[in-house]
């Protein structure tokens, strides 16, 4: 259900002059009461019964308006509120009204000619213009609105966060470093604003204007580690490895730093380093020290990642610290289960799948794993009942149903049902081809 357009009763007697009639005012305020209370169909049929008596009367057509875009009858509304607009020109709770169905039936033009003229009034609107102009790829226009919100209400997140998208598809990066460069100056206290314009000079590949930036960010805000994620990124592109290294360090030792920041700043090294073989040993003693000292699973997952193909008990050892951390994490729970049957422990594979199952019990991957599982201890009676199941949750034919088919014609196979197993490994086959 849309959300609703809300209006009191004094909106209603703004819009129009309710002539003293006993009984229209009973109809009329009976049908605001089953609006009241969300019966918006009793209360269209009421409006409508008034319209045909009540002509002229904009309150009418406005209310019917409210009615038809909360049972998502949008065309209704349009409608009727376009009407009201008419029979009552510039009223403001009309024409928001109509803004709010403009918008929802993705009418970016019309939203955006109402959105200038609310707001006028109601200056909250010049941040729902920007937003506007942005869907609509009218960048220079949404800056301008975002501007004029911030000059009205003042600097918050939610604008920041917006002005910054903008930025980001207006892909102009020497705009943005214009902008934050005055936002520094006028707000020093606020390391994001540091943030966001060292952000847009690696952008424009000022990096030493950018490691600057971040130093002095450092010097003002010692405890922002998040600096030394954009730092590490820097120093990469500048080719000074070893800072990159000691920027790295500071992120993923941080006990209060978000996961996040770190997993991106493990990112930036992991693809250098996978460019630059000859600084792999550096990159892991980092992660080894940093999984020693952090309290999250990031420097042990990244661990296990990068001795999966190469190193595989050492890539499980770290996967099970990383779960011993974050416990109900998807990705840890599937690298574990996929390594557990690759090194030849269907049991432990099935133990880490069935609590895998507890807190995804729709995930045809487990199940699958656990089949393929139950088929190495010969168990194939149970293998077969665990990947019919998971063949019900496959929908697409990927790499997954491929597996699936697989299993089964070796499930089959081993309970000598012939038909059953030639039938899975020609599907097999006819997927493998198209998935060539």
């Amino acid at each position: 259900m849309n959300a609703q357009i809300e209006q009191d009763l004094e909106a209603q007697d703004s819009i129009s002059n309710i002539e003293n009639n006993n009984i229209f005012q009973v109809k009329f305020f009976k049908a605001l009461s089953e609006r009241g209370i969300e019966n918006y169909e009793k209360a269209g049929e009421i409006l409508e019964s008034l319209k045909k008596e009540h002509s002229e009367k904009a309150v009418i057509y406005f209310q019917l308006g409210l009615n038809y875009f909360d049972l998502e009858q949008n065309n209704l509304a349009l409608e009727h509120l376009e009407i009201a607009d008419q029979l009552k020109p510039n009223d403001f709770d009309i024409r928001e009204a109509l803004f709010k169905v403009y918008e929802q039936q993705k009418n970016y033009i019309k939203a955006i000619e109402l959105a200038s003229d609310l707001a006028l009034k109601k200056p909250e609107y010049y941040e729902i213009l920007a937003n506007l102009y942005l869907i609509t790829e009218q960048y220079p226009k949404a800056i301008d609105a975002l501007t004029k919100a911030e000059q009205k209400q003042g600097f918050d997140v939610h604008k920041d966060q917006l002005r910054e998208v903008i930025y980001e598809a207006y892909n102009k990066p020497k705009k943005a470093i214009s902008y934050y460069q005055k936002r520094v100056e006028l707000e020093p206290y606020n390391p994001l604003n540091a943030i966001r314009l060292t952000r847009f000079l690696i952008q424009s590949e000022q990096y030493r204007k950018a490691l600057e930036t971040s130093k002095s960010l450092i010097d003002n805000h010692p405890h922002f580690t998040r600096a030394y994620v954009l730092k590490t990124q820097i120093h990469l592109k500048l080719d000074e490895v070893q800072q990159a290294f000691d920027a790295l360090e500071v992120v993923v030792s941080d006990r209060f730093l978000e996961e996040n920041y770190k997993v991106k700043a493990i990112e930036y090294v992991k693809s250098y380093v996978e460019n630059h073989p000859e600084y792999q040993e550096a990159f892991v003693q980092v992660l080894n020290v940093a999984s020693k000292t952090a309290e999250n699973s990031a420097s042990f997952l990244d661990l296990g990642l990068f001795y999966f193909e190469n190193d595989k008990p050492r890539a499980l050892e770290n996967f099970k610290k990383a779960l011993a951390q974050n416990p109900q994490d998807f990705q840890i729970l599937r690298y574990i289960s996929i390594l557990e049957l690759q090194l030849n422990k269907p049991e432990a594979a099935i133990e880490t799948v069935d609590q895998a199952l507890e807190i995804f019990p729709t995930q045809a991957v487990f199940m699958l794993i656990k089949g393929q599982a139950l088929v190495e201890q010969t168990q194939y009676n149970a293998a077969e009942s665990v990947l019919l199941e998971a063949e019900s949750y496959i929908f697409e034919e990927n790499n997954l149903m491929l597996q699936l088919y697989e299993s089964l014609q070796r499930a089959y196979k081993g309970l000598n049902e012939e038909e059953k197993s030639n039938t899975y490994q020609a599907k097999a086959k006819q997927l493998k081809d198209k998935l060539k």
